[in-house]
């Protein structure tokens, strides 16, 4: 009897602490003046400061989203510079646990109630809210309640299309963000190793096969040693393989020459793209580590110039491949200078960039900063188009789905000798051990 009236007392400290809240008595607004004022993000001039305005404040069912007017002389890198400060000094908060009326509203009174408050306490300690800054000319700062979760399942969020793929779950309602090429065609990938790039390609590959295994085609350029592809050159549905620069040359030559021919068979159609010709194969072409076709790294002049011919062969399919059917993926993990070829940027309206060391990295991808405050967490990445930006989790996709998927499209292709012995020597020198055999599966991390 005792312990219900002690149960029942407790749950409605709760409820009435949850309703204060609820009313908006207080938030984290003046907290974030604060930490403006603190870290240096106001503005003096002669005896006047001036200070981030709060223009709006909108609560949503996932958190809060603040709007500022921003004072003169600041610009959105410099509160973007400070954003682990925001985070941090939001989540310094003091011993009173915040409860909401959701969360009371969900305590079964026919249980015990002291032991759902103990595991609604222990939720709460390990609850920290999580911060996304952007700017459309008024500073928006979005406060989550939850974080965005370290770990998403390929298995749970893949789901049947024609040619879109999951990129990520985002915060805002915990939905997963699809791209689709056919509405947006290529794409750029980048981040430092480690976190989460070789996979995303992995599951691209993967999700294409699974949905349009008799309509897709891919040129797989893999200049990592040739570990990263190496599972997939045996499928009936790669066209090209190439590890070395003069392999993408001779890759991406032919499919540049395939594509004039594209051309002129929907010309004499009277067409102007695939869609309208109604074709239904497709042909991606995915280039990793695209910054080994770099010619400012080209040691020769001869090479120099193959690496020049390799970057305009990309730069054309980027301007003239959507209508004709061909995609475009070029990723890299040393996002520095022009090792993207400025046409296929700015042909490419999916960015995708996971954590990397600089800002400067971060404009390589996306043209902003951004990606380097990203925490240390593998498949956490920022996805941007034309009209959006968000933060996701990116899918973790296992080699054992891979498999399944893959296993039935490998083919057993007749190789040269000397070409066998070419790759084994490739392998030796890249991973220390003996390359797959014609219809073996091997994945590397």
């Amino acid at each position: 009897m005792l312990l219900e009236i002690v149960s029942s007392a407790l749950m409605g400290g709760i409820a009435l602490y949850a309703q204060t809240k609820k009313s908006g008595a207080t938030n984290d607004s003046s907290k974030l003046n604060k930490i403006f004022s603190l870290t240096g993000l106001n503005v003096r001039d002669g005896d006047k400061t001036y200070t981030a305005q709060l223009v709006k404040k909108v609560n949503h069912r996932w958190g809060t989203e603040y709007r500022y007017r921003i004072p003169l002389g600041r610009s959105f890198e410099d509160y973007q510079a400070k954003l682990n400060h925001i985070q941090d000094g939001l989540n310094n908060r003091k011993t009173t646990l915040q409860f909401t009326w959701p969360d009371v509203k969900a305590l079964d009174r026919a249980r015990p109630l002291l032991p759902q408050i103990k595991a609604l306490v222990t939720k709460k300690k390990a609850a920290k809210k999580e911060v996304e800054l952007s700017y459309d000319g008024l500073l928006k700062v979005k406060v989550y309640n939850h974080p965005l979760p370290t770990l998403v399942k390929y298995e749970d969020v893949y789901a049947p299309g024609r040619w879109s793929v999951p990129v990520g779950q985002i915060r805002e309602g915990n939905t997963i963000v699809h791209h689709d090429f056919e509405q947006v065609p290529h794409m750029v990938v980048g981040g430092a190793t480690r976190y989460g790039k070789s996979n995303f390609l992995n599951m691209v590959i993967t999700t294409l096969l699974a949905q349009q295994p008799e309509n897709v085609r891919f040129t797989l350029i893999d200049l990592k040693g040739g570990v990263e592809f190496a599972g997939y050159r045996d499928m009936k549905q790669v066209v090209h393989h190439a590890e070395e620069p003069e392999e993408a040359e001779a890759a991406l030559q032919a499919i540049v020459e395939e594509m004039r021919g594209k051309q002129s068979a929907l010309k004499q159609k009277g067409v102007r793209n695939v869609q309208e010709a109604r074709e239904d194969s497709r042909h991606f072409i995915i280039v990793d580590e695209v910054g080994e076709l770099n010619p400012d790294e080209a040691v020769t002049k001869d090479e120099r110039q193959l690496k020049e011919r390799c970057q305009t062969y990309m730069s054309q399919i980027a301007r003239l491949g959507a209508g004709l059917g061909y995609r475009q993926i070029l990723a890299t993990q040393y996002p520095t200078g022009d090792v993207i070829p400025r046409q296929c940027k700015q042909n490419s309206d999916a960015k995708l960039c996971f954590r990397v060391q600089t800002a400067t990295a971060s404009r390589v991808v996306l043209d902003e900063t951004g990606a380097e405050t990203l925490p240390e967490i593998r498949g956490r990445a920022i996805y941007q188009t034309a009209d959006k930006r968000q933060i996701v989790q990116t899918p973790l996709i296992d080699t054992q789905t891979i498999r399944h998927v893959v296993q039935p499209y490998i083919t057993i292709k007749p190789r040269k000798e000397h070409d066998d012995a070419d790759r084994n020597s490739k392998a030796d020198r890249t991973t220390g051990a003996n390359p797959p055999q014609p219809g073996q599966i091997q994945f590397f991390d």
